[in-house]
């Protein structure tokens, strides 16, 4: 009978000692070894010999000898000698769109638009005013925004050449067509109001041909390129950018172009020998994408912020091409297709999607030395429906742009140029922001630390950090057609200007105020939205711009105001904020793991403190006092107040409650023990007494404990480490709570009640506790449902309760409370 009265007691020490086996050695064991995969085999013998520079039409330039010295030389010739150029131009980068057809969805939006890329699409400028790409066919002067040449001018300075800034849209090259008498083209001339020669000057500039240098020669000078691109010199941007000569004299100010070859780069045969590079250096992408990224995401590519480039990693370790490339559609000789993810806001070449590196590409296997990435913790559901940026971004330290109006103009000091006037800025807490007085006056390289906690948006079924850019300008609306035009940037500069210098002028945007006190008129009334409308259309009378069956509106997001109280909705993405606006996820500056969301515990993003579900996001810039309008973050997210609410209290109240009675019904069973092992050496009133003592010392002692935050730390496993092995102490508390009830019930002996109904009852609420609690277990195996997780931890505080319960019959039993 000793022996049987005391079996209850040992199953409970076995079940305590297998709970702390298993957490300890399940958080505590050491990470495998970074398992490193092999290189990528690379032939080592395709490296560049000597060879000569080549003019345009295939001749020697040799400056020891003289010949052909007054010319500039051409990638094209020069290294299509050995390389497949027409291959290598396919390259997204090189098109920029041109060799593809907009999505059906942008046609839908945006009548100006030709393709998805910069080239004739939505350009890097995250959300209208923009320059539009002129069709190639016009018929009224007053359409022609920016035609081909222009855009060399404003966007070949970030365009590797070739593609769209070497032929034009019938796939001829432009210099060709220039200067073919039979086209009667005239340099700077209408020349027909053709969207590709427009008063374009081809013949003397030249095109811009895919310069190899710009990815593949360290020490490329680009701000040297870019002097040239912009003294319309394009055809010597190459050899100026890369050292070979210095180029004097400008085409867009007529002054002849000359340039002088360094002789000291050419061997004694005249050719040259290049240090070339077959992998970029991260300056040659960065030169292109630093810039916009921190306006758009708020990038800073910094190894202070960024555990990747700290860990010496380059842009093309994730973004591949060539041989280097693993993913089918982007692998193969000479073949410039790069990896690239796959952005909500930008659709060139979508067919080419996720075909980077991805997160578990590396940290699945240990490529390149990447820790390996074990989330055991961590239940399934997460992974599958949270991208890896969300949690290991869990903060961003560089602004950016959040709203932009273009429906004013913006008066920040230092702005380089005058269509900038046009994009007013406001960062993630809907200030006002002078990004590019900024840039001019700090450059890219000092930009100032600005933290804030990134935006949630569901993309595709996946939770991602993300910029979602919200818009306001003015629109031009035709009548049984799709979509909105802009009007030309410069008309609405031209517009505000004029207004800024003789308020007479337009002298309805007057009633355009400030309302919110920030220093920046906005437009956010209906006598504000009445009043652009009437000025951009006297605007647009004004130059003649055809009108006919056409109005001008006013856009907020997805809202067309037709007047200040009349408008029509556009729908949109559900990650969208509008449909004009980008959405600009967040995929660099990453923080190392101890840093992620959830390294702490499930309460990371369960609670209220954290703001995961429950921050408020913009929602709408401005109400009629200027004020941002918010909504919950998870509305965006498309989760119910309920589920979010019931996850929260889940985590931050249940779950400690949970872990408290484990505390409580390890101290009964202690006590419990006691008794069992004293009973014949003490009296009972001792006994008494003793229990009462272990349950209010522990409670003294753990009470402390808990309210120190330092010895907590110290003393009890981590919230993590709890958290980590749930389900597991799930379990034991499953199997205790059954062996608890099975001794009551084989146990003839004294219970806390002699009621039958209060003993049945308790049998059949232990019983109905513990088959819920198994269901919602196994529920979790198998459908991983925010009410399956909640009912199974409803169902251990159940459990626990009906535990503590019985147990207590065997801490303190009925004779005990009689005699005392």
């Amino acid at each position: 009978m000793k022996f049987r009265a005391l079996f209850p007691m040992a199953v409970m020490i076995l079940v305590l000692v297998t709970v702390i086996v298993i957490v300890s050695v399940k958080t505590e064991s050491e990470n495998s070894p970074f398992q490193v995969s092999e290189s990528e085999a690379i032939s080592v013998l395709g490296v560049c010999p000597p060879f000569y520079l080549l003019t345009q039409e295939g001749d020697t330039i040799n400056p020891l000898s003289g010949a052909n010295i007054d010319k500039p030389y051409s990638p094209k010739q020069t290294c299509g000698k050995c390389h497949d150029y027409e291959k290598i131009t396919e390259g997204f980068h090189f098109q920029q769109g041109k060799d593809e057809a907009p999505l059906d969805i942008l046609v839908e939006r945006m009548q100006w638009i030709s393709s998805p890329g910069n080239y004739g699409g939505p350009w890097c400028s995250p959300a209208p005013l923009y320059r539009y790409l002129s069709e190639k066919n016009n018929y009224e002067e007053a359409m022609i925004d920016m035609t081909s040449f222009e855009f060399v001018v404003s966007c070949g300075v970030c365009h590797p050449g070739g593609g769209s800034i070497e032929y034009d849209r019938n796939g001829l090259r432009y210099d060709s067509v220039m200067n073919d008498p039979v086209n009667h083209f005239v340099s700077g001339g209408t020349n027909n109001l053709d969207g590709d020669y427009f008063k374009a000057k081809w013949g003397e500039s030249g095109v811009i041909e895919a310069d190899c240098y710009i990815c593949h020669l360290p020490g490329y000078d680009n701000k040297e390129r870019v002097r040239n691109i912009q003294n319309m010199n394009f055809k010597w941007a190459a050899t100026a950018a890369s050292g070979l000569a210095v180029v004097n004299g400008s085409i867009a100010s007529n002054d002849p172009v000359s340039l002088t070859y360094n002789k000291s780069l050419f061997n004694p045969n005249g050719m040259v020998e290049p240090n070339i590079v077959r992998e970029p250096r991260n300056e040659a992408c960065l030169f292109c994408h630093a810039k916009p990224g921190w306006k758009k995401r708020g990038a800073n590519f910094h190894s202070r912020t960024d555990v990747h480039l700290q860990a010496g990693l380059k842009c093309v370790d994730c973004h591949p091409a060539g041989k280097s490339a693993t993913h089918d559609l982007i692998s193969g000789k000479e073949v410039h297709q790069f990896g690239k993810g796959d952005d909500p806001g930008g659709h060139v070449r979508d067919d080419l999607d996720n075909t980077m590196r991805t997160c578990t590409d590396c940290h699945d296997n240990g490529y390149l030395g990447a820790p390996l990435a074990k989330h055991k913790w961590l239940p399934p559901l997460h992974l599958d429906k949270i991208a890896c940026q969300t949690c290991h971004i869990p903060e961003r330290t560089v602004k950016s742009a959040h709203f932009v109006a273009s429906d004013i103009f913006n008066p920040g000091a230092k702005i380089p140029t005058k269509g900038k006037h046009l994009w007013t800025f406001y960062d993630p807490a809907m200030n006002y922001w002078n990004h590019y007085g900024d840039l001019e006056m700090m450059g890219y390289d000092d930009k100032p630390t600005y933290t804030f906690s990134p935006e949630l948006v569901k993309y595709k079924g996946v939770i991602y950090p993300a910029n979602r850019v919200h818009t306001a300008w003015p629109a031009i609306q035709t009548e049984g057609k799709s979509g909105l035009m802009q009007p030309k940037m410069g008309d609405i500069y031209k517009m505000w200007a004029d207004h800024r210098q003789d308020p007479e002028k337009y002298h309805g945007l007057s009633a355009i105020r400030d309302n919110n006190a920030d220093e920046v008129i906005e437009i956010n009334t209906p006598e504000e939205i009445d009043a652009l409308i009437r000025a951009v259309s006297m605007k647009l009378k004004e130059i003649n711009y055809p009108m006919e069956n056409k109005m001008v509106v006013w856009v907020m997001n997805n809202r067309i105001y037709s007047s200040g109280t009349e408008y029509t909705e556009l729908s949109k993405d559900s990650w969208e904020a509008s449909p004009y606006g980008n959405v600009h996820t967040y995929n660099h500056d990453i923080f190392p793991a101890n840093s992620a969301l959830g390294a702490n515990g499930c309460t990371e993003c369960h609670s209220y403190q954290s703001g995961f579900f429950t921050s408020p996001v913009l929602k709408t810039p401005f109400d009629e006092e200027g004020k941002p309008v918010t909504q919950p973050q998870f509305t965006t997210l498309g989760f119910s107040a309920v589920q979010v609410h019931t996850g929260i209290l889940r985590e931050t109240f249940l779950k400690p409650i949970i872990y408290v009675m484990v505390i409580l019904l390890v101290v009964l069973l202690l006590v419990s023990g006691l008794r069992r092992i004293l009973k014949d050496q003490l009296s009972v009133k001792w006994l008494n007494g003793a229990g009462l003592v272990v349950v209010l010392g522990a409670l003294v002692v753990f009470g402390r404990i808990l309210i120190d935050n330092n010895l907590s730390r110290y003393m009890l496993p981590s919230r993590l480490q709890l958290d980590a092995n749930h389900f597991i102490i799930g379990l034991l508390i499953i199997l205790a709570g059954a062996v608890l009830l099975f001794f009551r019930l084989q146990s003839e002996g004294i219970t806390f009640s002699n009621n039958p109904v209060i003993k049945r009852t308790i049998h059949r609420y232990m019983i109905a506790v513990l088959i819920i609690t198994c269901i919602a277990g196994l529920g979790m195996l198998v459908i991983s449902h925010w009410v399956v997780y909640s009912l199974f931890d409803l169902g251990l505080v159940l459990t626990l309760t009906g535990s503590i319960l019985m147990l207590f019959e065997t801490a303190f039993p009925k004779q005990i409370i009689e005699n005392k």
